[in-house]
């Protein structure tokens, strides 16, 4: 076999050749030091990821929807990562949603044959693409090609395309903007669960982040629109508004109630002194963004 045509991701790893004979400290200090290099290789994609993050927020401003797309590691991190926005941002499940190859219960139980199944990718992401929507395929080889025939079909509907991928041969047309994460060889070979899959948590994190971020959906560093789903999160939810409105706990739960627990309405209440309804209109009138709102007076 031709070495310069495998992937780095499937290339043995020669800081741990002594991985399997190594003791249970050597073996945590060789994976260690494999794990440093996946933030590295984030920082070194950063302009792609730009790319990313501001056509992120012009779909998702305009109403189009962020679509995940990968197969086994890759697909379980898209699901991850668009079921963990709801609670984060408040948004929509259905305006942030991921395909799995294999389907639902490929999430649970591995099935890696579907990720060779190209006509699979291209039908599930036609179920699900339309015109104006952004697509992110996820594969750390780069290859696979459920994610390629699928990233294909929703350019093809006239969607913006990304790959996130770890490998510098993924072929160039395979989407609109290619996300290289050069994160090189896994300690255990292979096995991109390993620094792949945390490099590309970090970008897909990086991604969801920003672009909510640009979409008003967070004041400075404040998780403003977090979903207030529980005993947790509502106490999340008052200590922001504490904070934000300059107000007591008991002031920020009344209030909070009043504002059916959103907190940017909370915090617009008692800051301007209006009812809901008119502190509702007023984030609506302002794109929800708090900033307009609190440090226009």
């Amino acid at each position: 076999m031709n070495e310069d045509k495998i992937s780095a991701t499937e290339a043995a790893n020669p800081r741990t050749r002594g991985l399997g004979g190594a003791s249970a400290r050597e073996m945590i200090k060789m994976l260690g030091a494999q794990d440093a290099l996946a933030a590295p290789a984030v920082k070194a994609a950063a302009a792609q990821i730009e790319i990313a993050v501001k056509k992120t927020a012009a779909v998702f401003a305009k109403g189009g929807k962020i679509i995940f797309i990968g197969a086994g590691t890759s697909g379980r991190l898209g699901v991850l990562e668009a079921a963990e926005c709801p609670p984060t941002f408040g948004t929509n499940p259905g305006r942030i949603i991921a395909i799995m190859a294999g389907g639902k219960n490929a999430v649970f139980t591995p099935k890696e044959g579907a990720e060779d199944n190209a006509a699979q990718g291209r039908a599930d992401m036609l179920k699900k693409v339309k015109k104006g929507d952004i697509v992110f395929g996820i594969a750390a080889s780069g290859r696979t090609p459920y994610v390629l025939a699928a990233l294909k079909a929703a350019r093809q509907k006239g969607a913006h395309t990304n790959l996130i991928t770890c490998c510098a041969l993924a072929p160039k047309a395979a989407a609109q903007n290619i996300i290289y994460l050069p994160t090189g060889p896994e300690a255990l070979q292979g096995s991109t669960r390993l620094k792949a899959a945390s490099a590309t948590k970090m970008a897909l994190n990086a991604i969801t982040t920003c672009a909510m971020a640009l979409c008003g959906k967070v004041y400075k560093n404040y998780m403003t629109d977090v979903k207030a789903s529980n005993a947790k999160l509502r106490a999340r939810a008052a200590r922001l508004v504490c904070v934000l409105a300059g107000v007591k706990e008991e002031a920020a739960l009344k209030t909070l109630k009043a504002a059916g627990w959103q907190v940017k309405t909370a915090a617009v209440m008692l800051k301007l002194k209006l009812p809901a309804a008119k502190a509702q209109a007023l984030l609506k009138k302002r794109a929800g963004r708090l900033d307009k709102i609190l440090e226009a007076r």
